[in-house]
């Protein structure tokens, strides 16, 4: 009896040390996993303030966090809210990148762009990306020379417009939405194969800004301007703004919209030159917040400007910056040359 007795102390010991063995590992798979969605990302740049008003943006120790790298040109972010991860552009590799906080970064589409044999140009891939109002993917195609319509599923694309008036267009490079459905894009040489002196494969003369229906029918609404780059609309979608990435005139233009969608006469919006004579800039991608304040993508980082022209802040990356995009999870996305960066917002 002593013997069972015995017995059964030592089975229930060694029991309960491999429950209490088995709970620890647990506990620390748990830890692990829940570290690993909360990643420590290498911090870089500062944000500058102009005006008191850029630290209701964001705070004054607010550092930018370098997400990936490996990149040759990052370009065109846009926020996928139902999937909560981030597509961006790669123009120069020909690749849309997908990234989340849950998987990091990887292929989403290749080739994005131009899909034929050799090579078509140096920037044969997409650019300027945006999530339409039924939910698609729409892409600026340089490669194709047209406006792309990707299914987030499948992945099909299939041309939303590629032509005005029988002309293929040079290179679309950006592109917004209008609550009625309209899209507005520029049409830069960036993306032909001989850029601003291809005279072989150019088909229309203008580097233009254009509207397209929802029956893709293309209608020239700016054909003044020599290196249209980004474009979006104003918070109350009265005006299209278009950035120049002009050294002569670095300008961001702002175009009031008529009532049958055409734009009136531009007007100087923001003069880099003016505001930061000490340095050579120029905006590409531009975007503007519920509050009417402008990122602009310039130099270093990202200017950001009021919504009576006035710079209030910057947010300096240290990396040349393409382009961004807000996040439903409160960041500002960049695209940095090489790199996707991101910084925490307080709107």
């Amino acid at each position: 009896m002593h013997k069972i007795f015995l017995t059964t102390i030592l089975l229930s010991l060694i029991l309960g040390s491999c429950t209490n063995t088995a709970k620890d590992q647990s506990n620390k798979e748990v830890q692990a996993d829940s570290s690993s969605t909360s990643k420590d990302y290498p911090r870089l740049g500062r944000v500058e303030v102009l005006d008191p008003a850029m630290l209701n943006i964001v705070d004054s120790t607010t550092q930018v966090e370098k997400l990936a790298d490996g990149m040759t040109w990052a370009e065109g972010p846009v926020w996928v809210k139902e999937g909560n991860y981030l597509l961006y552009s790669d123009t120069r590799q020909n690749i849309i990148y997908q990234w989340s906080e849950a998987a990091g970064l990887q292929e989403f589409i290749k080739p994005a762009g131009f899909e034929g044999p050799g090579t078509y140009s140096e920037e044969e891939g997409t650019n300027g990306l945006l999530i339409n109002q039924q939910g698609q993917l729409v892409a600026c195609d340089h490669g194709n020379r047209r406006i792309a319509q990707i299914d987030l599923k499948t992945k099909k694309k299939e041309t939303l417009v590629g032509n005005w008036e029988g002309k293929k267009f040079n290179s679309p490079n950006d592109i917004c939405q209008h609550p009625n459905g309209d899209y507005y894009f520029t049409d830069p040489p960036y993306g032909l194969p001989g850029r601003e002196s291809d005279t072989e494969t150019k088909e229309i003369k203008e580097n233009g800004v254009y509207k397209v229906n929802q029956k893709g029918e293309a209608v020239q609404v700016v054909s003044n301007l020599a290196r249209p780059n980004g474009i979006t609309l104003s918070a109350d979608a009265k005006q299209v703004f278009v950035a120049l990435s002009d050294g002569n005139n670095p300008y961001i233009m702002a175009y009031d919209i008529k009532p049958d969608g055409l734009l009136s006469e531009g007007r100087i919006f923001f003069d880099f030159k003016k505001n930061f004579p000490e340095e050579s800039l120029a905006a590409d991608g531009i975007k503007v917040d519920a509050n009417g304040n402008m990122y602009a993508a310039a130099g270093d980082g990202v200017v950001v400007i009021n919504s009576t022209g006035k710079p209030i802040g910057r947010i300096r990356s240290t990396v040349h910056t393409a382009n961004c995009a807000f996040a439903a999870d409160g960041y500002l996305y960049l695209t940095s040359t090489d790199q996707l960066l991101r910084i925490k917002l307080k709107i």
